[in-house]
Order: structure tokens, then sequence, then C-alpha cells
């Protein structure tokens, strides 16, 4: 976004994955909306997900143990019918093929021959004959007990009770030096997630522990894991210097660092970082920037995932003041929050997608670091938005109203929603593919031209990407993070 006199800003944060086929369908609405998520507070015991509601934790019930239709899973991922070995890579890429792809958590469900839960997507990931139950897989020896030091990537996370008690999580890699995190997968009534875990779950359920399945073996040549890098990558300008800068989440550590941001389109190297945030940011998601407050600089919003509610966190010139609950619960039922000035008012929003449903919502600001709550919300997308990943806030064509850049999943293409001051336009594709490729995408004015640009991570090398605006798409791409991103 230029700076003539705008002060609300914008940018995206990138979920894992999303696959639909009808995506980003959209309408401007007036009329008043239907109410926020409702907060839920964790639950002690087994059955947590279900006392509480809460769709992103824990199980709300399996259904009995079936036989897999063996029709029905003979895709690409599926393991030699001569062998019940299984490689812990292949375990780790079955998981994510359920990841994104807009299933919903039916115990009655089936989808590749296997049944649509908790425990029926670990059967799937482990190529079992049966979709097992959390209290079924120790009794039928399909798993044994090991120690947390034990854990590599392919074991489970295990609550063994029955029915809605019980949940399992597939355990991929530590996420911090103290083994206090881990990157994981479970399926919830949310969809199934790729994300980082506190050990061995979230904070009031369980008991868990980790167990192995007896047919996994380590490869002959494992992957190298790519190390953790950043994640939760926002564009803000911190310092009010009229150039954006990089922030992000350091998944080891916690650790919120900024990149500052020069004017010919480049960032700090990773020796010039400065930390403006000394730990525990592994625990929120789905930062979004803007200027929340009229101040000039930039604020961050982010969702505290523990307990849902959302945070402001204002820019002071040089980091982060003291944050401020902006939104008491029910925000980690959204995702993919985007900030920006979506009416052309002078005053920053939040943008972000409904998970159970696929809507686009908008909460205006108030500008004065507050936003609307659920019953002023509108309606700016009527669906289909969990197929787009990595949606991006950005004044594409320089009229003072932020546009969505979004990638579509089933595609990999790249597409531009005009901001109507009231809704979103018919959208626009400005990228013909492989943007599946890509992750962490990040909107803002980085070359300090008319027009805002895009940032992203190369999945494949880490390496961080600048794509210069051109008014009405992307021009060639410019390498600005050698890799570790």
């Amino acid at each position: 976004m230029p700076r003539n006199g705008q002060t609300a800003r914008r940018t995206g944060i990138a979920a894992l994955l999303a696959i639909a086929a009808a995506a980003g369908t959209v309408v401007a609405v007036n009329g008043p909306a239907t109410a926020a998520p409702a907060s839920v507070a964790p639950v002690t015991g087994g059955a947590a997900a279900a006392d509480s509601g809460n769709p992103d934790f824990g199980s709300p019930g399996q259904g009995a143990e079936t036989p897999v239709d063996a029709e029905a899973r003979a895709t690409s991922f599926a393991a030699a019918a001569t062998t019940p070995k299984i490689s812990r890579d292949t375990v780790i890429e079955r998981a994510k093929s359920w990841v994104g792809i807009g299933l919903d958590y039916d115990w009655g469900g089936r989808h590749g021959g296997y049944r649509t839960d908790c425990s029926g997507f670990v059967s799937m990931a482990w190529d079992l004959d049966t979709s097992l139950t959390t209290d079924g897989f120790e009794p039928r020896g399909t798993v044994y007990k090991i120690g947390k030091s034990d854990l590599k990537a392919g074991d489970a996370l295990l609550d063994n009770d029955p029915g809605a008690g019980g949940h399992v999580v597939l355990f991929e890699r530590w996420a911090n030096s103290d083994h206090t995190k881990y990157w994981g997968f479970d399926f919830t009534p949310s969809g199934v997630h790729h994300r980082i875990y506190d050990y061995p779950y979230y904070p009031g359920y369980g008991p868990y522990y980790p167990v192995r399945y007896k047919n996994i073996v380590d490869d002959e040549a494992p992957k190298p894991q790519p190390a953790p890098g950043m994640t939760d990558l926002v564009a803000a300008n911190i310092n009010g210097d009229s150039v954006d800068d990089v922030v992000g989440v350091e998944a080891s550590t916690g650790k919120l660092w900024l990149y500052k941001g020069n004017s010919n389109g480049t960032i700090a190297a990773g020796s010039a970082r400065v930390e403006i945030g000394s730990g525990g940011w592994n625990g929120m998601s789905n930062l979004a920037a803007a200027d929340y407050n009229g101040d000039g600089k930039d604020d961050i919003v982010a969702t505290q995932e523990s307990t849902g509610k959302l945070y402001l966190y204002p820019g002071t010139g040089s980091g982060l003041g003291a944050r401020k609950e902006i939104g008491s619960g029910g925000w980690n039922g959204m995702k993919d929050l985007i900030g920006g000035d979506f009416s052309g008012d002078g005053k920053a929003d939040v943008v972000a997608v409904e998970k159970s449903t696929g809507k686009l919502w908008l909460y205006k600001g108030n500008g004065t670091g507050a936003i609307g709550g659920g019953s002023s919300r509108v309606l700016i997308g009527s669906g289909g938005w969990n197929g787009m990943h990595d949606l991006v806030g950005m004044d594409v064509d320089n009229d003072r109203k932020t546009d969505v850049v979004a990638a579509e999943s089933s595609s990999g293409k790249l597409f531009f929603y005009k901001s109507t001051g009231t809704g979103l336009a018919e959208r626009k594709e400005i990228g013909s593919g492989g943007w599946n490729g890509m992750n962490d995408l990040i909107g803002g004015d980085f070359t300090s031209n008319a027009y805002d640009d895009l940032v992203a991570v190369e999945k494949s090398t880490g390496k961080l990407w600048l794509y210069p605006g051109t008014g009405s798409g992307l021009s060639a791409r410019k390498q600005i993070g050698s890799g570790g991103w």
C-alpha cells in the first residue's frame, strides 16, 4: 500500500493447506450477520472435546471398527500388498494427503475406504486393513507404548478412551529444542490439522502417551528434515518509516523476530534481525497486521490457540507494547486472518475465514484499537474459502481499499479479489499455477512505489521470494531470503 496519507495496514498469514473446486464465491452483504463464534473454556478429562464443543481439539466421538474397502483405498499412497511394513516417510505423506481437502468429521463417513474421524485418519496413515478405534489399537496389538525420547515421525500420542473420550494425534517432529512442542496431525470437528501441539496435547485434554505402530520401519535413507524455520509471517510497518518489514515466529523457540524492510525490496539478514517477542509466540496463530489504533505505526493481532481469544499488540515504533484483548473467545474457529482497510474508511479491519462453513467475514475496526463483534460482522464471501490457502490482504491497485489475494489449492492458481468497499468483486487470475509450492504469503509495500508487493516462502527450498506489484498483478520474482524460512 502506498504511504500517501492512509494509515490502515493489512497482511495475511497461511493456514497450511486447503482444497475445494468451487472456491471463492463472494457476495456483498449490508444486513445483519450471524453471531461470532462463542468462547469455549478448556475442560479436563478424556471427553473434553465432546463436553466443551470446541471444534479444534479432541474428538466428539468415533464410529465402530470397520474393515477397509480394498477398492476404495487403491490410491497412490497404498502400501504394497506383499508386505505389511510401512516407512515413516510414507506415513507422513499419507497423513498430508488428507490435510486441507475439506473432509468433514463424520464417524459414519468414508474417504478412500477409511472412516472419517480421528482414529480412522491414523488408521489410514498407517495403511491398516481396518479403521480401528482409540480403545482398539493396543488390545489388537497394533501399537505398543514407547518413551517420549523414542518418538519418531509416524508414531502417535494416544488417549485410549472409547468413543468421545478418546483421541489420537500423529507425531511428525519436535518443534523446539526442549521437546515441549511438536509438529503433528489430528482430525477434529474443524478438520484435519497439521500444526504445532503442546506435548503431549493441549491443556485440559487426555491423558495421552506415546505409542508406535508395530509395522512401521525407519526409512533406508531418511529425508533430511528442514529446519523448523519461521512460521506465521506477517508484513508490518512497525517503525512507521513507510516501508514494510517482515515479522515472523521462530518455530523452535517461540520468539518473534523483525526483519527490517529496505526501500529496494530487500530485508535485513538474519544476523541483523531484531527480537520483538521473547517467547510463547508458537502458542499464538493467525498473525495479522494493520494500524488499528491510528497512531501511524502498525499493530499485530493474533489468536491465542489455547483460549480462542484475540489479542492486539500495539506497535511502539521499535517493537510491541502490552497486549490488549479485543476478542473474548472462539477465534480459534477462524483461520487466515488478514488485516487492512477493506471498506476504505481509513480504519483498519480484520477479515477471516470461518472454518466450519468456509465463509469469509469482515470485522470492522473503530480506529481506536478495537473491532466489531459477531453481531456486526459482515459476510463478504458466501462459501468455498476453505478451498483457498494463504489469504493475503494487500492494496493491489492503489485505490486505498485493501483487496484479497489467495491461492486455490485445487489448481495452484493465484487469484485477486478486488475490494468494492462493501464486499469483493469477481476474482481475477494473477498467477497461472505452482502456488501450492509456496506458503506463508504476505502482502505489503516493500519497494516504496505505488503498489503493494507479495512475499512468499518456497516450500521445497525454504527460500523467501518477493513478487513486485504492478497495479494489476505481479512481476518477475526476486529472492530476498536465502533459506531457512
